[in-house]
């Protein structure tokens, strides 16, 4: 059963079983998503702490039992038990961990090396981040180092696009990165460099001043020198 399974934790929840997505519980949710970010097998103590961290011990472990009781009956190999530790079945696909997979080949990908590895990226979803609805203690940490990871793929990702002239495409990935984050400065590099390997000197130097009147009105500040010096030695 869980070879046809999938558990999808960027954006909203989804368990998909054999094609069709399923209704789970609140806190089946969260044993699934826990499980995942503690690298898929961990200690009972330490998801029962993690979910309900402010019960007693006996209480929070009773919790668990009740959630694996439930979510085992619906899907009896999803979540593997013992008397010590719980761990997700092997088969189990989860698209956080495709996609930091391919987010550090992109990282690790050298100009000229990147073909083969453009070629599967409509199979990758960079385009939202880990359960952004969620604001559980627990998985804040794993949300900012996903969403940081997510970020430098795209903007390498954008780098990469222009090397095989795919301007049009690199844009989008800078664009989604300053979508995400208006005032990464590294973001707004990477859109300027793609226009000015397009040719678009006008559309690199409008978005030069829309940043720079951002970063005053947000934070008083000024571009990086580096920025400026991009555009003036193109201009000359």
């Amino acid at each position: 059963m869980t070879a046809q399974c999938e558990l999808n934790l960027l954006g909203d929840f989804r368990l998909v079983v054999h094609g069709e997505r399923v209704t789970v519980g609140p806190s089946a949710q969260r044993l699934l998503a826990v499980l995942v970010c503690l690298g898929k097998q961990a200690a009972r103590t330490t998801i029962a702490h993690a979910l309900w961290p402010d019960s007693p011990t006996a209480r929070a472990h009773a919790n668990l039992r009740t959630t694996l009781y439930r979510l085992q009956r619906a899907w009896p190999d999803l979540v593997l038990s013992t008397k010590t530790d719980l761990r997700l079945s092997p088969t189990l696909r989860v698209d956080v961990e495709s996609t930091r997979a391919m987010a550090i080949s992109l990282l690790n990908t050298r100009p000229g090396e990147e073909s083969a590895l453009l070629d599967r990226l409509q199979w990758t979803n960079f385009a939202e981040d880990m359960l952004p609805g969620w604001d559980d203690e627990w998985l804040a940490d794993h949300q900012l180092s996903y969403r940081r990871l997510r970020l430098d793929a795209l903007e390498r990702l954008s780098a990469l696009l222009v090397c095989r002239e795919m301007h049009g495409a690199a844009i989008q990935a800078a664009l989604a990165v300053i979508q995400a984050d208006s005032l990464r400065d590294s973001a707004h590099e990477a859109l300027i460099r793609v226009y000015l390997a397009q040719g678009n000197r006008h559309d690199a130097m409008s978005h030069y001043r829309d940043y720079r009147l951002i970063l005053r009105d947000e934070l008083g500040l000024e571009p990086p020198e580096a920025l400026g010096r991009l555009l003036w030695q193109e201009a000359a």
